[in-house]
């Protein structure tokens, strides 16, 4: 009975032996991370004429988002009631503050202003000439290629009595993507916020002029 025993332990010695001379292992091979991480970019923009006088400083307050925008996950709507988080997808760096960047570098290039002040960043009235807020509404894409954007912004004048100077409301139409590549995605809503800013652009325009107040 002993001689049976020392010969089954034996049998597996030179199993597991053969396994590991074998370059097999019985330990779990470590597995590559999925996830990839994507930023917004700032699109190519052509500088607008420079308006007479100084360009305006504008103080962009933190960019505010609806509440399920701020996970982490890129977001595919697959109908009017139901989303799906991307685990494997997600932003490098939390969505508002890629939004409240590319605002910032995008007004810069395109001339509209002189200087915008970042979020949180400490200012007092004489610093700066309007002050900006931004809420994004919607801002992730459709599982039919379709690309869901909504921003509403407002461009007040400073002081002890500011002034709403300009408004807008951009929901961006015609943007795509395949469907699959949230890379594909991320650049479509890069072109979804060159849209915003273009519009806060045309607003910093309009906010001099007397009787101009956007709708």
């Amino acid at each position: 009975m002993m001689n049976s025993r020392k010969k089954g332990m034996a049998g597996v010695l030179a199993g597991v032996a053969g396994l590991v001379l074998g370059g097999c292992s019985l330990l779990p091979q470590a597995q590559t991370d999925p996830t990839r991480f994507f930023v917004l970019s700032v699109q190519s923009v052509t500088p607008e004429a420079a308006p007479a006088g100084k360009s305006p400083v504008v103080h962009l307050r933190p960019v505010e988002l609806a509440s399920y925008i701020k996970a982490k996950p890129i977001i595919v709507r697959r109908g009017d009631n139901e989303i799906e988080f991307r685990e494997f997808a997600r932003w490098g760096e939390p969505l508002e503050l890629g939004i409240g960047r590319v605002l910032r570098e995008d007004l810069v290039a395109r001339g509209a202003a002189g200087t915008v002040l970042a979020a949180g960043l400490r200012a007092t009235d004489s610093d700066y000439d309007y002050t900006l807020v931004v809420r994004v509404l919607a801002c992730e894409g459709g599982t039919d290629g379709a690309v869901y954007f909504r921003a509403v912004w407002e461009l007040a004048t400073t002081g002890l009595a500011p002034k709403l100077a300009a408004r807008g409301d951009v929901q961006p139409a015609g943007l795509r993507w395949d469907g699959k590549s949230e890379g594909a995605l991320a650049a479509q809503l890069s072109k979804a916020v060159a849209i915003l800013a273009e519009d806060v652009a045309a607003g910093l325009g309009r906010a001099g002029k007397p009787g101009s107040l956007s709708p």
